[in-house]
């Protein structure tokens, strides 16, 4: 997996766009593995300065709701698959910064 735009750029664009994007995780020191999953992305959560912060969506390796600590995704993709996102989803407060940064116009690789 390679992608030519920042994590946070390709988390909105994928939520906003409605296609899910393949992450490979690192579970953290405890569990110690490292997972491919499907995410159908929905929010973001970060502090004032967007330096830190974390990656919400619906896990389908998991079949769950699930929050990715940035510092556990090792690499990630936007996908073709289409997704139906949550009527009650976090979503759509991504879209300022999708038009802000004109993620509409860039394609990723």
């Amino acid at each position: 997996m390679s992608n030519s735009l920042s994590l946070i750029d390709t988390w909105v664009k994928a939520a906003v766009e409605h296609n899910t994007v393949k992450i490979r995780y690192y579970s953290g020191p405890i569990k110690n593995e490292i997972t491919d999953r499907e995410i159908e992305p929905d929010f973001i959560i970060a502090n004032d300065n967007w330096r830190d912060f974390g990656c919400g969506g619906f896990c389908r390796l998991r079949n769950q709701p699930r929050v990715f600590n940035i510092e556990g995704i090792l690499d990630w993709k936007i996908t073709e698959n289409k997704y139906t996102p949550n009527p009650n989803g976090r979503w759509r407060e991504l879209k300022a910064y999708y038009q802000r940064n004109n993620l509409d116009k860039i394609q990723p690789l």
